[in-house]
C-alpha cells in the first residue's frame, strides 16, 4: 500500500462550493461533467481539485454506449464519476476502487449494483468485468503498464486506461505501441489506452473513437 497517496488526500469538497469560492471555474470541464452526471463532491489534495477528465469520460461514454456491457471496474475511482456513468447508462454490476473512497462512497451512496471497496487499484487480483476503467494518478501509469498481464485478466472485452496528457505521454506511447490489441487515443488533451480482446470488440472500439475531439 502507498502510504504517501493516501496521506496526501485531504478532504472531499463540494462542488457547489468549489465554484462558489472560485476554485473551480462552473464551465470548466470537470464542473461540467459533474453537472451533467450528478457528482456533488471532489477529492481536494493539497491545494489541487482531482475530478473527472474530459477525453477518458468521453472516450469511456461513446464505448459503453455501443458495447452495452454487464459489468464494469473502476479503478482509481476518485469521485466515482466513471461508476456513476456506468449506472447512468444501465450497466449492473459496477465495483469502484481505491485508496480513499469517501468522496465516492458519498457520491455513489444508494445507487444500487453499485459496489465501493477501499483498496489498492493495482493490486487487485480476482474478479472479471467486461470493462475495466482506469485513471490512475499520473506516479502510477508506469507502475500499471507494468502490471498489464495482471490487468488482462481483469477484463473480458475491454479496457480504457487514462497515460496521461497527451503532450507528456510519449513514453507510455513508445511503450504501448508494442502491444497487438491497444491503440491510443487523443482526446480533448488525454491520451487514452483502449485495449480489447477479440476482433468484434476492435471494430466497437474503432466506431466509438471516430472523429472524438
Amino acid at each position: 500500500m502507498d502510504i504517501t497517496y493516501v496521506l496526501l488526500v485531504l478532504k472531499c469538497v463540494r462542488v457547489d462550493e468549489l465554484i462558489e469560492s472560485g476554485r473551480l471555474s462552473p464551465f470548466s470541464p470537470i464542473a461540467l461533467i459533474c453537472s451533467k452526471l450528478g457528482i456533488r463532491w471532489l477529492p481536494y489534495i493539497d491545494g489541487y481539485i482531482y475530478g473527472p477528465s474530459p477525453g477518458i469520460t468521453e472516450v469511456l461514454e461513446r464505448i459503453l454506449s455501443l458495447l452495452k456491457p454487464e459489468s464494469m471496474l473502476d479503478l482509481f475511482c476518485g469521485s466515482g464519476a466513471f461508476s456513476k456513468l456506468a449506472y447512468l447508462m444501465n450497466v449492473k454490476k459496477v465495483k469502484a476502487v481505491d485508496i480513499y473512497v469517501e468522496v465516492a462512497r458519498r457520491n455513489l451512496r444508494k445507487l444500487e449494483g453499485i459496489v465501493v471497496e477501499k483498496g489498492d487499484a493495482l493490486r487487485i487480483r480476482s474478479g472479471r468485468y467486461d470493462i475495466v476503467v482506469a485513471d490512475p494518478p499520473q506516479e502510477k501509469i508506469r507502475e500499471l503498464i507494468d502490471r498489464l498481464p495482471e490487468f488482462r485478466r481483469l477484463y473480458r472485452d475491454v479496457a480504457v486506461v487514462w497515460v496521461g496528457p497527451y503532450h507528456k505521454a510519449g513514453e507510455m506511447i513508445k511503450i504501448l505501441s508494442s502491444e497487438e490489441k491497444c491503440i491510443i487515443v487523443e482526446a480533448w488533451g488525454d491520451a487514452v489506452a483502449v485495449f480489447w480482446k477479440k476482433k468484434k470488440h476492435k471494430t466497437i472500439i474503432e466506431r466509438a473513437v471516430k472523429n472524438i475531439g
